[in-house]
């Protein structure tokens, strides 16, 4: 890390900064207790509530294979996937290697959505050519790099929300435009705002664990293996991995919708975990013949 070695200390306090990965090289520590529950593990709660987002983001792939949609779609929960491995390995050893595939794989992903929801033409086939893609990477590209030679937190957490809500906004922005009273704009409605509100709920959560660590300390070691109920982070880790699974099946719809057609796909919104399917089997089938599965 060159001239930034050792500049992120005092966010550790009085936190073990050593462990079975070796020296704690992360610019970040959390306020859960270091090596409190094994040897093995740096932060146990922080590290174990990312396997839900692993899973879930699995099965969001699973779903968009078994249901014949588009393989671009099942990046997106790919993506989710993979910011869960990464964030595991990164609370697991709070090595800097290991917080870069946790927070660059966040950049990616939604770069990735929101060049899927600037793709508003009619048919599924691309439409500014490699343009799209190319802007896309150079973004991806720019971010990792400056990031690599500014390993300032804040940074990331700036870039990541720009993105982040350009593509909420215009994800919302298409939504309204669907037509008045059709079904899909309700479902993509509900789902979008339960996902965002989850999503903001869970940032919420994490703050509170950021201002108040000290007294949630004093509460956990009180409590005693209740105390990992008040473990702030772990929330972000769970609402967020269930927000962006919303999110992402909402979008999908308002995708086809715009893209194929209001009336060929939909979800069940009651659902737990909503996935995209199509209304009946010939319209999987015209998507397929019509070389439209990428």
């Amino acid at each position: 890390m060159g001239a930034f070695d050792g500049a992120f200390d005092t966010l550790r306090g009085d936190q073990v900064s050593s462990g079975f990965w070796g020296e704690h090289t992360s610019t970040i520590d959390w306020c859960e207790n270091n090596y409190a529950h094994t040897p093995y593990i740096a932060e146990t709660v922080n590290t174990l509530t990312n396997l839900p987002s692993i899973l879930l983001g699995l099965y969001g792939f699973y779903a968009v294979v078994k249901n014949g949609l588009p393989t671009r779609f099942a990046f997106c929960y790919l993506g989710l996937s993979l910011i869960g491995i990464g964030s595991f390995g990164f609370h697991m050893s709070l090595r800097w290697e290991w917080q870069l595939m946790d927070e660059l794989p966040m950049i990616y992903v939604v770069s990735y959505a929101a060049f899927l929801i600037l793709e508003t033409s009619p048919g599924l086939k691309l439409r500014y050519g490699v343009l799209g893609p190319g802007i896309m990477v150079l973004w991806d590209v720019f971010v990792t790099t400056s990031y690599i030679y500014l390993p300032n937190p804040v940074y990331h957490q700036i870039a990541f929300a720009i993105i982040l809500i350009t593509t909420t906004a215009r994800t919302a922005y298409l939504a309204f435009k669907l037509p008045p009273n059709h079904p899909s704009k309700v479902k993509i409605g509900k789902t979008m705002a339960w996902g965002v509100v989850t999503f903001a709920v869970g940032f919420a959560i994490w703050n509170v664990d950021n201002l108040f660590c000290p007294q949630l300390r004093m509460i956990r070691e009180h409590v005693g293996p209740l105390g990992v109920f008040v473990e702030g982070h772990a929330y972000w880790h769970l609402m967020t991995g269930y927000g962006s699974f919303l999110i992402f099946t909402a979008s999908i719809l308002l995708h086809l919708c715009i893209k194929v057609s209001p009336d060929a796909y939909t979800f069940d919104e009651k659902a737990f975990f909503p996935v995209v399917y199509p209304l009946h089997s010939i319209d999987r089938k015209k998507v397929k013949e019509n070389g439209h599965s990428r």
